[in-house]
């Protein structure tokens, strides 16, 4: 679906843009879930059914992103993520659909059973694996690869963790102008709080902005669920007014949006021990949402997400808002591709993940 700002601010239309995922996304009331945790008026963004190849919230952000990457000629996508990184993923299937090579740099992390799959599904995709111990050594690996790709004339292109890029996060600009529609469609009211997980940031800034400029009340609120130096207030604010900046290049008429650090809302109180590392909350949020909703929801990002923002939002006596879960959990089931797979096929380092107990294993023990 072309994007809705495009309407809006027509000098938009000079940016680059291709589709990829199948919007709008539905939106719907967790009634069964919302009635058990107080939450009268709790809705879901389904963006897990952002596309019927891989959903999630990366989507929105690729639609953008690979059409500047092409638009500048290059051909190797080389990104970062954790060793079950949905962003390495999501770059590896868009990106080889739309004729990319893709890189991946990946850092070490709690082992879980979506580790195992996505880095199977990583191989299957003909993702070049790149496996680093650590945050500081996966960006001097980044450095490394980008200059030795560059210098062989492969046309390296860098999609940061996250995809959140001033361009990426276009794509959740978009989405509140989506959401500003399905609320003039009458599919939900019109939300007093958007809930989502706070991983790189870029999500949740690209949904603040497009809130402030629709005129919707609507806060964000993001739960961070990656190291707690991201999770920041002055980042967030530094992101959308990054973003504002970067949209106002193309059209003028986009209004000048200036966020303060203090207006933000964002905290890491529900991250856990580290990144990765499920937490009670979070995996008693997702056994809910299956039970009670039929709906998959994940321990790392969106169990935590959904159950710390609502945690917050009930400590503040807010349980008759209108809020809004942004699940950014990818739903489609892709495990048929890999039913063969064989891990050794993968790169030596990241076996390690297939010969020691998941987080789920360990949790299943008496």
């Amino acid at each position: 679906m072309r994007p809705l700002i495009f309407d809006e601010y027509p000098g938009l239309e000079k940016l680059p843009w291709i589709e990829l995922g199948e919007f709008p996304t539905p939106v719907h009331r967790l009634e069964s879930f919302g009635e058990a945790k107080g939450f009268p008026e709790l809705y879901i963004k389904r963006d897990d059914r952002s596309s019927s190849l891989y959903g999630g919230n990366k989507v929105r952000k690729l639609e953008f992103v690979l059409a500047d990457a092409k638009r500048k000629g290059r051909e190797l996508l080389i990104t970062l993520g954790a060793t079950g990184s949905n962003q390495v993923l999501a770059t590896g299937i868009f990106g080889s659909r739309e004729g990319f090579r893709v890189m991946g740099l990946m850092m070490d992390q709690p082992n879980a059973d979506y580790v195992q799959k996505n880095l199977l599904l990583d191989h299957h995709f003909g993702v070049n694996i790149k496996f680093t111990p650590s945050i500081p050594i996966e960006l001097l690996a980044f450095i490394y690869n980008y200059a030795v790709n560059y210098l062989a004339g492969n046309k390296p292109y860098y999609v940061p963790g996250g995809a959140s890029s001033p361009i990426g996060n276009v794509g959740f600009v978009n989405a509140a102008f989506e959401i500003q529609k399905q609320v003039e469609e009458e599919l939900l009211p019109e939300p007093d709080y958007i809930i989502a997980a706070a991983g790189s940031v870029g999500t949740i800034a690209g949904l603040e902005l497009g809130c402030r400029l629709t005129g919707m009340k609507t806060k964000t609120i993001g739960v961070g669920v990656a190291m707690s130096f991201y999770g920041t207030p002055g980042r967030f604010a530094g992101m959308v007014n990054s973003v504002c900046n970067f949209l106002r290049k193309s059209d003028l008429s986009v209004p000048e949006v200036r966020c303060r650090k203090e207006e933000m809302i964002i905290f890491n109180d529900y991250l856990g021990e580290e990144y990765a590392a499920f937490t009670e909350l979070g995996v008693e949020t997702v056994r809910m949402m299956k039970d009670l909703e039929g709906l998959q929801i994940d321990p790392t990002y969106t169990g935590k997400a959904l159950g710390g923002g609502l945690d917050w939002l009930a400590n503040k006596g807010l349980q008759d808002k209108v809020v809004l879960f942004w699940n950014t959990y990818n739903s489609v089931d892709l495990t048929h591709l890999i039913k063969d797979a064989d891990y050794h096929d993968l790169p030596r380092a990241v076996h390690k993940y297939f010969e020691t107990p998941t987080q789920e294993e360990l949790l299943s023990q008496p």
